[in-house]
């Protein structure tokens, strides 16, 4: 008895990226993966607006007019407040680091500061 393969004619040879295309796409853990990235995206901005409302009521409450006091008045209390538990570091260095680094964060602290 001979063991030989028999394939249509019309019979091609997939790798395995062309693969992806008939058994139906990603899987379920990058799935998982896509859903965790988007909440701590919309965790990380959202804690940035929780702290930006807050400095901006903070200075709302505490602007003598002068820029330099202000700024340093401003940045003895960031120090006090990221200094004053674990939580509250993290907090304040992932909102700092959105404000300085982001495009959006910019933007916002523009209109937030401008506005007061």
């Amino acid at each position: 008895m001979e063991m030989t393969v028999r394939m249509p004619a019309n019979y091609n040879v997939m790798n395995e990226e062309e693969m992806t295309y008939t058994t139906g796409g990603a899987s379920a853990a990058t799935y998982v993966a896509w859903g965790l990235g988007a909440a701590f995206t919309i965790g990380w901005y959202w804690n940035w607006l929780d702290l930006l409302i807050g400095a901006r009521g903070w200075y709302a409450a505490n602007k003598s007019g002068d820029l330099g006091t202000d700024l340093e008045k401003g940045v003895d209390a960031w120090v006090d407040y990221t200094t004053s538990s674990v939580v509250n570091c993290i907090r304040s260095i992932c909102a700092t680091s959105t404000a300085v680094f982001s495009p959006i964060g910019w933007i916002g602290d523009v209109l937030a500061f401008a506005t007061v």
